[in-house]
């Protein structure tokens, strides 16, 4: 498997995804620094008391980081395995004395993995520079502590996964057409409708482990889906 892996990494590029990452890493710094400064733009909103909390900040922060890493994951899937699959490539692919199932699961574990690992980085990056930042000049009037720190990186951890799942559901609509368009509209409207209902539970941990338990339900009966087709597919 890791042979494959390494196999698929060189016959696709990362740079262009190594740049994407590196714009979204600027992108997520500086909106958590806008939702920072927001209860100061506009004090007497009622709503701007939520922008104060250091976790209601990196909550909402990890939504959004979420759907971006998701539809990037979808891109990502289309390149790797919908436009292989879709073509004549799909012939060559077919000739190697490796069973397809395999073939299939590289790959997915390979734009899986991608998703995980960026999201990870770019967040943490992110996050340890607001932080750092907030303790030297704070624009919220919370406080940092061992508990706000054990947050970020366990929501970290469960968003940037939950990016890479939601990839392989986006993979499911667009293999089935054949197509890179169906991908990547799927990933936007899903993560749409996704990303405003866990916002609208946020503190409700109990609904956010059920939201996130159903992604992983999904997706696993996705890739098993998946690897069913591949197999019995005529070329």
């Amino acid at each position: 498997m890791n042979k494959l892996a390494r196999l698929e990494l060189k016959r696709n590029s990362l740079k262009p995804y190594h740049l994407a990452v590196s714009i979204i890493s600027v992108v997520i710094l500086s909106f958590l620094y806008l939702l920072a400064v927001i209860p100061r733009m506009d004090a007497a909103d009622a709503d701007a008391e939520m922008f104060m909390s250091y976790d209601f900040i990196v909550g909402l922060d990890n939504i959004v980081s979420m759907a971006i890493f998701s539809i990037m994951s979808a891109a990502m899937a289309s390149k790797f395995i919908v436009d292989e699959y879709a073509g004549e490539k799909v012939i060559m692919l077919f000739s190697y004395p490796v069973d397809r199932k395999k073939i299939l699961d590289a790959k997915i574990i390979t734009v899986f993995s991608y998703t995980v690992i960026s999201m990870l980085l770019c967040n943490g990056i992110a996050f340890t520079i607001f932080l750092v930042t907030e303790s030297l000049f704070p624009l919220c009037q919370d406080t940092i502590d061992i508990g706000l720190i054990l947050n970020c990186v366990s929501s970290m951890l469960c968003y940037s996964v939950s990016a890479g799942l939601l990839g392989i559901i986006f993979l499911w609509f667009g293999f089935r057409k054949k197509s890179t368009i169906v991908t990547i509209i799927s990933a936007c409207i899903v993560v749409s409708v996704l990303c405003q209902v866990i916002a609208m539970t946020l503190f409700a941990h109990f609904v956010l482990i059920i939201i996130l338990a159903v992604i992983f339900l999904a997706a696993m009966l996705a890739w098993t889906s998946l690897r069913y087709q591949v197999k019995n597919m005529e070329v």
